[in-house]
């Protein structure tokens, strides 16, 4: 009987490693290569949009467009709190990679 008791924790650990290989990795990779990306377009997006790129759309809803002079503003916030998501996602995957080892 002892030697079942021993088994379920080790078969726990294997399922949750293969959850963590499974989902979690490709999530993460996903989400930390994507925000890093939006976070370098959205400044260069807001400063074309403030000098005249009228094709650049930035709407908080489907009826309402940031202001043209508030652009730069905004996407810096934006770019800001991206690389934020960005640095804590990435010592998050760290985290799962450690685990896995």
């Amino acid at each position: 009987m002892k030697s079942s008791s021993g088994a379920m924790p080790l078969l726990l650990n294997y399922l949750a490693k293969g959850f963590v290989i499974l989902f979690a990795l490709p999530v993460l990779g996903v989400w930390v290569a994507g925000s890093f990306i939006c976070a370098v377009i959205a400044p260069i997006a807001g400063l074309l949009r403030t000098f005249g790129v009228s094709a650049i759309g930035m709407n908080l809803t489907p009826s309402y467009s940031v202001p043209v002079i508030l652009s730069l503003p905004f996407s810096l916030v934006l770019a800001f709190l991206l690389l934020l998501s960005f640095y804590y996602t990435r010592r998050l995957l760290r985290k799962s990679l450690s685990f896995i080892k």
